[in-house]
């Protein structure tokens, strides 16, 4: 992924980037290492919008994107805190919202349903891989 292509993993699409999780016995691409846990809230699935908690991620500045919707019961657990890029909590369980490592880009929410702003944050990442 270093030199390769950039890449956008939504959902469970972030979760394949990790090394494993607890939901099966098969092994992730390892992209970034760490494993993937269920959640310990009372309600799961976790459904519904939440606040990102940015910290440093240009594409959350260019989109603009302060919530997001989710729809998950398994969160990641990276085990460098160098690749999160933004955080989100639901109940008691503070997670990743962004990921980062090289090229890849990983958000456990889902943009394309986060109105407009979610869009945005699809484009901003299309414009970043362009350039």
């Amino acid at each position: 992924m270093r030199d390769g292509l950039p890449c956008l993993g939504i959902c469970l699409g972030m979760q394949l980037f990790f090394d494993g999780s607890d939901e099966g016995t098969g092994s992730g691409l390892g992209i970034i290492a760490g494993r993937v846990r269920r959640l310990q809230a009372r309600r799961i699935p976790h459904i519904g919008w939440n606040t990102i908690d940015a910290t440093s991620d240009p594409l959350l500045r260019t989109s603009a994107l302060q919530a997001a919707y989710y729809a998950n019961s398994y969160i990641c657990q990276p085990l460098e805190a160098a690749s999160i890029r933004a955080w989100t909590t639901h109940e008691r369980d503070r997670f990743p919202a962004l990921v980062r490592a090289h090229r890849a880009v990983g958000v456990q929410f889902h943009p394309e349903k986060s109105s407009a702003s979610g869009v945005a944050f699809v484009h901003a990442f299309l414009q970043e891989a362009r350039s």
